[in-house]
């Protein structure tokens, strides 16, 4: 792992990770220029449900879904390309372990003593409550989501997301992309995923239960979905993680 930049003495750093480390709902890291993951506080090792030491030298990539992981890094890769801060940028953070919600992002350059930059850091602070506290140019959008979370065990598609919002086809992918960088397919899809991650962490259903719960068209599609993205079998993730 890289040694530390200057500017961030061991100490000063311990400091700064115990401060995050007494607020329950408020993502930090730090990053170096390979978008490894070299400072931690204990909620954003909670959230993607690993211990901090199993999380130090990782990127992105190997913690969330990889569509998202590509936006996530694509802004740290401007951040310290044009060395201009990223602020309290609202996004909607899907990880692999069930956790979907809308957050607040701020990332910053870091640069070592000599001026260069030399990696990022940031915070994340989730946006509480419905799509109806979000603000405003997000709020119409946050209504789409939260009918698709309401209704994902119906199976419901591209066609009746476009219905309920009122738009084309089209227009909806335009949102998508515009707040996710996702098409309303990619959004379906790890909507589902993370639920099921979930289900299968912290409830009783098996595995045909949680299928229908998800939305799939039969247990052998989601089986085939999960092993697809997340590399193992969904009967292995529970044993992996599930309580």
């Amino acid at each position: 792992m890289d040694k530390l930049p200057d500017i961030l003495s061991t100490e000063a750093l311990r400091a700064i990770i115990a401060l995050f480390d007494d607020v329950s709902d408020v993502l930090f890291w730090y990053k170096d220029r390979r978008l490894r993951i070299l400072a931690l506080n204990n909620v954003f090792a909670e959230r993607v449900n690993l211990s901090k030491e199993k999380v130090l030298g990782k990127t992105d990539a190997d913690l969330y879904f990889t569509d998202m992981a590509q936006v996530f890094m694509a802004d740290d890769r401007r951040v310290m390309r044009t060395g201009e801060p990223i602020r309290r940028k609202v996004e909607l953070l899907a990880n692999r372990f069930g956790g979907v919600e809308w957050r607040s992002t701020t990332k910053l350059p870091v640069r070592d003593a000599r001026g260069a930059i030399v990696g990022t850091t940031g915070i994340s602070r989730p946006l509480t409550g419905a799509s109806g506290t979000l603000p405003p140019p997000y709020r119409a959008f946050g209504q789409i989501i939260d009918y698709c979370r309401e209704h994902l065990s119906e199976g419901i598609g591209v066609e009746q997301m476009a219905r309920h919002a009122g738009m084309s086809m089209a227009t909806l992918a335009r949102r998508f992309r515009q707040h996710l960088r996702l098409s309303p397919g990619e959004f379906l899809a790890h909507l589902r995923l993370s639920h099921a991650c979930k289900l299968l962490a912290d409830s009783p259903l098996n595995v045909t239960e949680i299928a229908l719960e998800c939305g799939y068209e039969s247990p052998a599609a989601f089986s085939r979905a999960f092993h697809r993205q997340m590399q193992v079998s969904p009967s292995r993730y529970r044993r992996s993680f599930g309580t």
